[in-house]
């Protein structure tokens, strides 16, 4: 069940946050305009980048502006190791998935939230900036190790810091609960500042966030700012922002408030108080959505989490590096998950679970070779080799005996997917 699900008007909203940010530039959420110099060249996508080739295995994308140049005596971090586990960097899909014409990311990557199997992927353990989205490491830190009930009180190091605000203001009162909120909900790089200054310095929050990270799984993630803005070094990928957020979806409060429509939020000083809503275009204007984070930098481009919620089946998709020529980030997003959700439960390309303990047998089709794609990580040998022709021909065969077992419980009746979402609510802009 949502909270505050009745939309209201936002004049008031809007020009009260206005008053709370007035001229810092917002640069870590997906509704962002850019203001940053790299504007003037923005890029501008026919399609989706072709990654066949493995373009970004060891390091995202060239940087288009200045924000990942180090400090003067200080050097840029070597790239990561690339993960033995990686996989194609092409598109792995399982047959009849019909990848939507609308979205030119970079890369994606579909996942059941609760059994943690892969609908469908592309580029998977490329590196990419991850803007906005990262802040999912800062809300699961917060929520294990904080008090969310405690109220603290804003600084002026909280209201000046760089990036998109909530507003957040000198002497004004928090709880952790309603800072959370204002991260997940409005991207506020003021809020990530005043929840990880009670969990250390900036440097030890990032050490234990890195250290999240890698318990989690990740290998091609390293967190160079806890608020998603781009510093030397920041690097994740689909796959390990996969198991960031269905770790936190695993979390009651996470789930519950990423899906908030939206919260009155503590005003201070003259400012009264005002309304902070959800930015996540996907769970304000899908029935079924359940939230997700936005992301956007000027090297990042747009970055988005989505999930939704049909009959009890959690579906999510992450998209990297993707832009607004055809579709906006959460229009990309739903046309995914409207597509997985054609995909039976067990019919996917494999698992976010330890390769050791998944087997797969479902056909799928990748754009890097006519090979299968299982549990197990694809080696580039593989894809070369033509002995896995005897495996795809068993793989059909266990793909027709299971699409005739499916027709035959079809026919003899199936519970309809619920189409109005929760109380029938329609889509709301």
């Amino acid at each position: 069940m949502r909270i505050n699900a009745t939309r209201t008007p936002l004049p008031a909203t809007l020009c009260a946050t206005a008053l709370l940010v007035s001229g810092t530039p917002a640069v870590a959420q997906e509704e962002t305009t850019p203001t940053h110099p790299a504007e003037e060249t923005a890029i501008v996508r026919e399609e989706a980048p072709n990654t066949d080739n493995c373009p970004n295995s060891l390091e995202p994308p060239q940087a288009r502006t200045t924000s990942e140049n180090p400090q003067p005596g200080q050097a840029s971090p070597a790239p990561l190791p690339i993960s033995d586990k990686a996989q194609p960097c092409g598109m792995s899909i399982p047959a009849g998935f019909e990848v939507p014409e609308n979205q030119t990311a970079s890369a994606w990557l579909i996942f059941d939230i609760d059994s943690g199997e892969i609908i469908a992927q592309k580029d998977p353990h490329g590196r990419y900036r991850p803007a906005s989205i990262i802040k999912v490491l800062l809300a699961t830190l917060a929520i294990d190790e904080l008090d969310l009930t405690k109220t603290i009180e804003g600084t002026e190091e909280d209201a000046a810091i760089e990036g998109s605000l909530v507003g957040i203001g000198p002497g004004g009162k928090y709880t952790n609960e309603e800072l959370l909120h204002g991260l997940l909900l409005a991207s506020g790089n003021d809020a990530a500042h005043a929840l990880a200054r009670q969990l250390g310095s900036d440097e030890e929050v990032l050490a234990k966030i890195n250290a999240l990270a890698k318990e989690l799984g990740a290998e091609d993630t390293r967190v160079a700012s806890y608020s998603g803005l781009d510093k030397p070094g920041m690097a994740t990928s689909a796959h390990d922002l996969a198991l960031f957020y269905r770790h936190a979806w695993e979390k009651p409060e996470f789930a519950k408030i990423v899906n908030t429509d939206h919260i009155k939020f503590p005003g201070y000083g003259e400012y009264e108080g005002y309304e902070v809503w959800n930015d996540n275009h996907l769970f304000l204007n899908d029935p079924d959505g359940i939230g997700g984070k936005t992301g956007y930098t000027d090297d990042a481009n747009h970055t988005f989490v989505g999930a939704l919620d049909r009959d009890g089946r959690r579906l999510a998709v992450v998209l990297l590096d993707t832009t607004v020529d055809k579709a906006r980030p959460w229009e990309q997003a739903q046309a995914f998950l409207h597509e997985a959700y054609k995909v039976p439960a067990g019919a996917g390309i494999g698992s976010l679970l330890p390769v050791e303990t998944v087997t797969s047998t479902a056909p799928t089709t990748s754009s890097a070779a006519p090979t299968t794609t299982a549990a197990a990580p694809i080696q580039p040998a593989q894809r070369e080799s033509r002995k896995w022709i005897p495996y795809v021909i068993v793989a059909a065969v266990v793909a027709l005996f299971a699409l005739v077992l499916a027709l035959s419980t079809n026919l003899s009746g199936r519970p309809q997917r619920r189409r109005n979402g929760r109380g029938g609510r329609g889509r709301r802009r």
